[in-house]
């Protein structure tokens, strides 16, 4: 699925496979996703691949941009998860459009990252982008069910 960002920037982010695919019964271990990432940015370009969300950090994500969809206040401003690679903010809530940050830290940054410099793409989108956020992420998530739910 494809953020369409400010400035003409993109983040593609597509699930390409459990971290590990034959681990089924480990609440942790059976749910950690392989994020790839393409970010053409004003931070720069790069591509990386990273066990950064679980299946339920997914879901979590499709829940907050369904709230921000229906011009609610979604429970956290700043989504962000137990790998820090990857986090969502909400960093302006009208009723026409809301613009969402995507962040980016530790291994979703370029290879050649600077610690001193913020990663990020901000997305202004109004609720008929979000719906085709929140489908397309659906899309992504939908061969990846949780597994070894305790």
């Amino acid at each position: 699925m494809i953020f369409h960002g400010i400035n003409n920037q993109i983040v593609e982010l597509k699930i390409t496979n459990y971290q590990f695919p034959k681990i089924t019964d480990c609440e942790y271990d059976s749910n950690w996703l392989l994020i790839y990432l393409n970010v053409k940015s004003d931070c720069g370009n790069w591509q990386t691949v990273d066990p950064s969300l679980l299946v339920g950090d997914v879901i979590e994500i499709i829940e907050w941009f369904e709230k921000i969809s229906q011009n609610k206040t979604p429970k956290y401003e700043c989504l962000d998860f137990i790998e820090p690679n990857l986090a969502f903010e909400l960093i302006k809530a009208g009723m026409d459009f809301k613009t969402v940050r995507i962040k980016f830290d530790l291994e979703s940054r370029p290879k050649s990252a600077d610690d001193k410099k913020d990663y990020f793409v901000d997305c202004k989108m109004d609720n008929s982008q979000l719906q085709k956020v929140i489908e397309g992420l659906k899309k992504e998530l939908k061969p990846y069910p949780i597994r070894a739910v305790r």
